[in-house]
């Protein structure tokens, strides 16, 4: 029996009056919409309004509104919105239903006309009322229209429902520009939003924040959902795996992973399997990662994926014998080589030094009809950039148009890394000036490539102008805390100790500037502590150990042998008694007054203050 066919039974069933009647009624009405018979919604509606007008109310009405709207009969979903509004049976649910479809068809000046009337006639919107603007301009990548809504909405005290945060955070993945992706996370700062409260909220949000890497927010969701009654899919899970994986939480990936088996008796997928193996490679566990895979072989067919994995695992453990055996495992198991996996054997003799296996993996490669890419040709960049052989990194560079490819900003970064660290300087004076040429981005790999050139050439003012001239020419990017750590060694490395200080307050000023982070605190603390600048290394130390602890730390603990370091240099000058009390496992001192806010004081012939 149809749809039409039972609900007329239904309404026959029904008595002839009452709310049981006007239930049967919006039973057919919707049925009629989800057929598409918009007439035979617009006959019920006046059936009823002919034999029951007393029971004829606004959810009626707006049923029918909607079986217009979702079937694109604009027209006459506008002539009953007039009709309702004449009758007093108009509510919020009534626009936000017109507003929905004629965006839905493409009409968003007048949903914005239809928003406007809503509010002139004292019906107060709601986040409902807005997502479907802001779906339509997040698809459209209109993102100022985004945050153009956003800012109504606050202004007018509606919060962002989880619809409304599903819908920014695809803003976060797909918004080419990395300040909008910021303004799309910071959304998940916001005290009322709980991401861990709905599946596909959490879901976008996590997926957002693993691709864009912000590994602060997602520590903070993850902890949230470990307290959580989250019960994820196993879909899900695989996504946490990555989430887990990306931050190195190799304990939380076997924890999820022995509820989701043993607890729950869930049975893993394809996907969710690798992205476990993944985890684990990502998080140096790869015996673990093989021995999973081996366990459960048998229950989950294993596939070209699972295999790329292992192989990036051997790569990053430099196994390139076992890489190889499971090249040849492949092969025998029928299993396709593609693009992924060939690059990850490539690299894996690569950085093993094995160049010429790795060129005649290359050719098989080719020979099998998989095209090459710049990743695979990088790999092979590296590895002879890393036997310091920059002739053969750069013939290869220079064939990338015989293979019909165009050089991206990674493999022009592994070519001028390859010059700074064997001290070829002119090559790279030239290598920076191709980046252009090739409508290449630099990126902040880039711009610590170029601050540690600078710092080796001992011209740490260029350095500084490199730093300052990036965040003028893009002044929505931003700098991660690489660059930081990079821009204090140059300093150090040049024995400027004064300057290294500064630079290291600017870093921590500056709205556009990631970190410092432990790497950049240990790296100031060591130059401060072998130059003789001991109380300054004590009190760096102090500031980091206050930034580790506490209920919600914002920067890993720093490394043994840096607070080892310290012990030394301390003893050294005489200061053990006096200060050995500050160092961590020690009761701390005081903590740090705030440091210099000098920005850039630039020593000797440069310029001088922020541009």
């Amino acid at each position: 029996m149809c749809r039409k066919e039972l609900s007329q039974e239904l309404l026959e069933r029904s008595s002839g009056t009452g709310v049981s009647a006007v239930q049967s009624y919006m039973h057919m009405i919707r049925a009629a919409g989800r057929d598409g018979d918009v007439n035979r919604a617009f006959d019920l509606l006046k059936k009823l309004k002919d034999e029951q007008p007393a029971m004829l109310d606004t959810p009626v009405y707006n049923m029918v509104l909607d079986a217009c709207m979702t079937n694109g009969r604009v027209d006459q979903g506008a002539q009953l919105l007039k009709e309702m509004r004449s009758a007093g049976a108009v509510n919020s649910v009534s626009y936000n239903t017109m507003i929905k479809g004629l965006i839905a068809n493409g009409n968003c000046a007048a949903a914005r006309r239809c928003l406007d009337v809503m509010k002139t006639e004292g019906f107060k919107p709601d986040s409902a009322s807005y997502n479907s603007f802001l779906g339509s301009a997040v698809s459209a990548n209109r993102f100022q229209e985004v945050w153009a809504l956003v800012s109504e909405m606050d202004a007018d005290g509606i919060k962002l429902d989880q619809y409304s945060v599903s819908i920014l955070m695809k803003v976060a993945r797909k918004a080419p520009h990395p300040g909008d992706a910021d303004k799309a996370l910071a959304i998940l700062d916001r005290r009322y939003v709980k991401v861990c409260e709905d599946e596909v909220l959490f879901n976008t949000a996590v997926d957002a924040l693993v691709r864009r890497r912000d590994t602060r927010r997602l520590e903070r969701v993850m902890g949230e959902f470990k307290t959580s009654d989250l019960k994820p899919s196993v879909q899900s899970c695989g996504l946490i795996f990555r989430a887990l994986g990306a931050l190195k939480d190799l304990e939380g990936c076997w924890k999820l992973w022995r509820q989701m088996v043993e607890q729950r008796c869930l049975r893993p997928d394809e996907v969710t399997l690798s992205c476990m193996l993944d985890a684990l490679v990502n998080g140096g566990s790869v015996a673990s990662a093989v021995d999973l895979f081996e366990t459960w072989r048998s229950h989950v067919t294993p596939n070209t994926v699972m295999y790329s994995t292992l192989l990036k695992g051997y790569a990053s453990t430099g196994e390139p014998q076992k890489a190889m055996a499971l090249y040849e495992e492949m092969e025998a198991a029928g299993l396709p080589m593609n693009l992924v996996s060939y690059s990850t054997l490539i690299d894996v003799q690569a950085r093993a030094g094995n160049l010429d296996q790795a060129v005649a993996l290359l050719k098989k490669m080719e020979k099998d009809g998989c095209k090459p890419n710049c990743i695979t040709i990088s790999a092979l960049v590296k590895g002879y950039c890393m036997k310091g052989d920059l002739g053969s990194a750069f013939g290869i560079f220079r064939d990338l148009h015989a293979r019909g490819l165009a050089p991206d900003i990674i493999l022009m970064n592994m070519l001028l890394d390859g010059c700074v660290q064997h001290n070829r300087f002119k090559l790279a004076d030239q290598l920076i000036a191709e980046i252009p040429q090739y409508c290449l981005e630099p990126t902040s790999a880039t711009i610590s490539i170029i601050v540690k050139l600078w710092g080796k050439r001992r011209h740490v003012d260029k350095a500084f102008e490199v730093v300052r001239a990036h965040l003028k020419k893009t002044p929505m990017s931003r700098l991660d805390a690489k660059v930081g750590a990079c821009i204090i060694s140059a300093c150090l490395f040049n024995r400027d100790m004064a300057r290294a200080m500064d630079a290291f307050e600017e870093i921590k000023a500056h709205p556009r500037w990631e970190g410092p982070d432990a790497g950049t605190y240990s790296t100031l603390i060591n130059g401060l502590s072998s130059h003789g600048c001991v109380r300054e290394a004590v009190k760096v130390m102090q500031e980091a150990q206050q930034l580790s602890t506490g209920l919600q730390p914002v920067l890993k603990p720093l490394p043994a042998d840096v607070v080892e370091q310290v012990r030394v240099a301390l003893s050294r000058a005489g200061l053990e008694e006096e200060l050995g009390s500050c160092l961590p496992g020690k009761s701390t001192g005081a903590g740090l007054t705030g440091g210099s806010k000098r920005a850039w004081a630039s020593r000797g012939s440069g310029g001088r203050g922020r541009s």
